[in-house]
This record gives C-alpha cells, structure tokens and sequence, in this order.
C-alpha cells in the first residue's frame, strides 16, 4: 500500500480541518531527553529525541527550531514523524537576543549531526548515521541551509517558513552569513513550506520580511525543489502552541493555525519517508496530496 493510501486511511476526518490531519502512524514512540556537550568550544545543545520503538539503524531528522524558542515547541511534529518509522532529535540551542552569531548555531548542528549516533545508542536508540534530514523552522531553516551542503550524509532538506535574516536591526554579514547564497550548494532533495501571512506586519518588522523568505531560498535552490507556498498560513502556525507568548506575538497569525500544522505535518511525513525509509511511492504520494490541497485552495507549489 502506498504512503498516501495508507495516511488516507488515518485521516481524522473530513470535517471542519479536512483531509490535511493526520493520526499516528503505526510505529509505537518514545522519547528521551539529554544534553550534547561540546567542551573544546564550551557550546551545549538539548535534544528531545522522539523515535519509533523496534529495532534500528533508524534514519532521523535533526531538527532546529525557530529563534529564541525551544525544539519541545514541536514536539507534536516530531511524534508524528516517528510514528512513521523516522526518529526526529528536536534541538534547544544555547542562545539569546544579543548573543546570537549563527556560524556558531550552525556549528552546533554540525556537532550534533556527529554526536548524535553516539548519545543515542548508549541510551538504546540505533539511528543510522547515513540516512539523515535536515529541518526547522524560520532560523532553523536558515541553520540548515547553512550546514546541508557540507554534510553528504544529509539524504532531505524540509523547512518550515525558513528565514534568511539575522539580529532585528544588527546589519552584520559576518556573524549571519546568507543561507540564499550557500543552497545551490545543497544536493539533496528540498522541501519548502512558506507561511503566505509571514510578510505580514503585526509589531516592528515582519517576521518574514519578502527580501528573506522562503521564495529567496527557492529562486536559488538547485533541483530537485519543491516550494509549498500555505494559504492563509502565519508564520508561527508550526508551533504545537502558536500563541507562545512574545516570540509568538510579533508575528503575524495565521487564518487556521491547526489546519497549517497539520497539512505541513503531512507534507513532512511524505517526504522524509520518500527520501530517508526510501518508501518509493511516497513522493508520487505527496505530488497527488498537494494536488488535492491545491484544488481546494490550500496551496500554491512552484517544482524545478
């Protein structure tokens, strides 16, 4: 049975959210909590890890969250995908508004995607260190971006509304070099999944100014790339609770926070099984997916 069939047959309803929410697939999860420790550069990162139950190597995604919020903010996200056979390590940077330098974060990541393996099997989880993805959401995204190119191992790209931006009002190219410049880079597959309503202003500046957004990743990108533009979506929707107080509240909110979490789940879940668990319908799968959102007018997908 295809992916798609298969997550049909999950679908919670079609009512009021539609055919865009997904149940848990049929992996049994747990999780663990633990600190990665980097002593030679006095850097640490927390990490949730979510995983399907059985016997590994598992493949997993590393997961990197929006800035100045935690990756338990996505902890639904993460659940989802590991009830698909896919452990997800949602990550906790080390950072704060004046001391924010993202060759460092994306240090960071490069220092899990090596420690991970490790930490993981002495707390039983077997994660399988060729078959990884990359995702976040808004500087998630960009951190991802920044290290994709240089690790051959990464299989996936999905980012969630990713932002090529640094510090509110620090114009400071040393210490947040440009993403857009580095994704042709990219070899891997990338998933794109743009926030219509992060233009938009609410207090100070967009959360997701047009210069920066998602569409400057895709005008850049090499193949294969698939750009989902959300109707209607804002660009905090991705959070399990997008009323998270001020990170939150800057942002401007979205039509249907519920229906553009879900959806961008599903999207998730499609593609990683496709390009890490190696599902071969799954990418025929999402194409009819997006298909059926397009029509209903969901989305907007741009392909090269």
């Amino acid at each position: 049975m295809h992916t798609f069939a298969l997550l049909v047959t999950l679908i919670a309803g079609l009512g009021a959210v539609g055919a865009e929410s997904v149940l848990p697939g049929p992996f049994p999860t747990s999780l663990t909590e633990f600190q990665l420790a980097d002593p030679a550069r006095n850097r640490r990162v927390e990490v949730l890890l979510v995983f399907p139950d059985g016997e590994g190597p598992l493949p997993f995604v590393a997961f990197s969250p929006g800035f100045l919020l935690s990756g338990r903010d996505y902890r639904s996200t993460g659940a989802l995908l590991a009830s698909h056979g896919i452990a997800v390590a949602l990550l906790t940077y080390d950072v704060n508004l004046f001391t924010a330098d993202h060759r460092v974060l994306a240090e960071d990541l490069r220092f899990v995607l090596r420690a991970l393996p490790s930490a993981a099997s002495e707390r039983g989880v077997a994660l399988d260190p060729e078959r990884v993805g990359l995702a976040g959401h808004s500087l998630g995204g960009k951190l991802s971006f920044l290290v994709a190119a240089g690790e051959p191992a990464v299989r996936a790209v999905a980012e969630l509304d990713p932002v090529d931006g640094g510090a509110p009002g620090i114009d400071d190219p040393i210490r947040f070099p440009s993403a857009v410049a580095q994704i042709a880079g990219v070899a891997a597959p990338v998933l794109l999944l743009g926030a219509e309503r992060g233009r938009l202003v609410r207090l100070g500046p967009p959360c997701a100014p047009p210069e920066m957004d998602y569409t400057q990743f895709f005008a850049q990108a090499a193949n294969p790339t698939l750009e989902v533009t959300q109707i209607g979506a804002g660009h905090m929707d991705y959070l399990d609770n997008p009323d998270c107080g001020f990170a939150c509240a800057v942002c401007a909110p979205g039509a249907d926070s519920t229906r553009t979490r879900q959806a961008a789940q599903a999207y998730l879940v499609l593609f990683f099984r496709a390009h890490l668990v190696g599902d071969d319908g799954a990418v025929l799968d999402l194409r009819a997916w997006l298909e059926e959102d397009q029509k209903r007018g969901f989305v907007q997908v741009r392909e090269k």
